[in-house]
Parts: C-alpha cells; sequence; structure tokens
C-alpha cells in the first residue's frame, strides 16, 4: 500500500511540474541585455580598518559592456560607494579618491540612483552614490586593470579587472 502512494505521489509530482511554465534564472536577463553583459564584470570590495567596515565598492566595467564606452582613448566604470554610519556618501566629501593602475581620475560625474545606467547594473546597494568614472587609457597595453579606492586614515581596497 506505502509504495503505491508513493509511486502515484511520484507520478503526480513529475506530471504537473513538468507542464508548468519554464521559468529561468536567466528570464530576468531577457529584458535587460545590458545587465546579463554587466554581471561578469561587476565586483565589490569591502575596505575595512580595524576590523569595522568603513566602506563598500561597487564597480562594473563599461568598455566590455556597452558599446557606447567602447573607446581607444578611456576606460569607463560605474562606481557605487557606500559609506557605513555616515548620512552622507559623497567621494570626495570623504576624502576618498579613486585611482585605476595609480592613475587619478580625469572625470567623476555623480549619477541619479533612478538613472537607466545605476539600474542596469546588477549589484546595488540603494543607500550608496553611484558615479560615472573614467580614466585615460595608456599608451601601453595593460592586461589588468587595477582599481583603487583610497583614503588617507583608512587605506585602501583594490578591485581587479581583466581586459
Amino acid at each position: 500500500m506505502n509504495k503505491f502512494y508513493f509511486l502515484s505521489s511520484l507520478l503526480f509530482l513529475i506530471l504537473f511540474t513538468g507542464c508548468g511554465p519554464k521559468t529561468s534564472a536567466l528570464n530576468y536577463f531577457q529584458e535587460d541585455p545590458l545587465s546579463a553583459n554587466a554581471i561578469q564584470y561587476t565586483k565589490k570590495r569591502d575596505l575595512n580598518y580595524k576590523n569595522e567596515t568603513k566602506a563598500q565598492l561597487f564597480a562594473t566595467y563599461l568598455n566590455k559592456i556597452d558599446k557606447k564606452y567602447q573607446t581607444e582613448k578611456l576606460n569607463s566604470f560605474i562606481i557605487g560607494i557606500h559609506l557605513v554610519n555616515k548620512d552622507k556618501h559623497d567621494l570626495t566629501e570623504n576624502g576618498y579618491k579613486v585611482f585605476l593602475n595609480n592613475e587619478i581620475a580625469t572625470s567623476i560625474v555623480k549619477l541619479d540612483n533612478k538613472s537607466k545606467l545605476v539600474e542596469s547594473i546588477p549589484l546595488k546597494n540603494s543607500w550608496a552614490n553611484y558615479y560615472l568614472v573614467h580614466f585615460n587609457k595608456k599608451e601601453e597595453e595593460v592586461k589588468s586593470l587595477n582599481l583603487k579606492l583610497s583614503h588617507s586614515t583608512f587605506g585602501q581596497v583594490l578591485i581587479d579587472f581583466q581586459k
């Protein structure tokens, strides 16, 4: 009798799960192809000082995901900064600097958190401020991009991107 209930339950489950709507983790990305490409070029790191997180850095390398940013002159990133236990998360007001391979950014533009560019990145923090940051490309070919968030008191955190 137990075998009968087991087999009928198993048959019931197989039939009805096979007839359900086809869902997949990739269905979300069909609506936003930029987000699908951005997931592999988005990284997050924490800046820790004395065993305490002081800042969270979210970075997306745009040159590989959006044709608009594929240029021979600039490396472009969306950078999100969340400063822990701070009311204002402004990058420069709080003494933070951003470098790429030890070169200072040529342009830092604050983005609205509701902008299409910010909405398209897969890893977001609703409390962070987001910036479109550009760096000049060097003459020599570089295979690795080292993005650095630096603070004079709290130190620095690195994120490595492959070109």
